[in-house]
């Protein structure tokens, strides 16, 4: 699976980037089996394969944390249609990582792929894990409900 990019970002064209001497950021997508177990790491539902294969085709920049090791230790993607809207999906940081500044590393290269892709008005959404609203403030994001976009809302299928 590839990327849609360009990235020309401040890390453009670096396929690696050590954030510290045990930690590597790398403009990836993770295997199926290594995405669900992601999820299953902070709590969240698995999905289907197939279903993971199609929306990471659909995605538009993501970024995969692995230790020295090499497992995958952090996660995140942007996905949206490039002209109006982005949305920040699949924030993860596996629990005995977390408090490491590896959430912030992968933030800031998402929040970078989208400051330089980004067109005249643009709306960044995401969905925050219930407690982990104060980690997303720090990248000027908004808790709602509030005056200026109301309650969010979702269905599931």
């Amino acid at each position: 699976m590839r990327i849609r990019r360009p990235f020309a970002g401040r890390d453009a064209g670096k396929e690696k980037k050590p954030m510290r001497d045990d930690i590597v950021i790398e403009e990836k997508l993770p295997d199926p089996t290594t995405f669900n177990s992601l999820r299953r790491s902070v709590g969240w539902e698995e999905h289907d394969a197939n279903c993971i294969e199609l929306a990471f085709r659909n995605t538009r920049y993501a970024v995969m944390a692995t230790d020295r090791e090499g497992t995958v230790v952090g996660f995140g993607r942007v996905i949206g249609d490039e002209g109006m809207f982005y949305y920040i999906q699949d924030v993860i940081v596996v629990p005995e990582h977390q408090g490491k500044g590896i959430g912030n590393d992968i933030m800031n290269r998402l929040m970078g792929f989208i400051e330089v892709n980004r067109k005249d008005k643009l709306f960044v959404g995401l969905m925050s894990a219930k407690g982990k609203e104060g980690f997303y403030k720090k990248f000027g994001f908004t808790e709602r409900p509030d005056d200026a976009c109301g309650a969010g809302m979702y269905r599931e299928y």
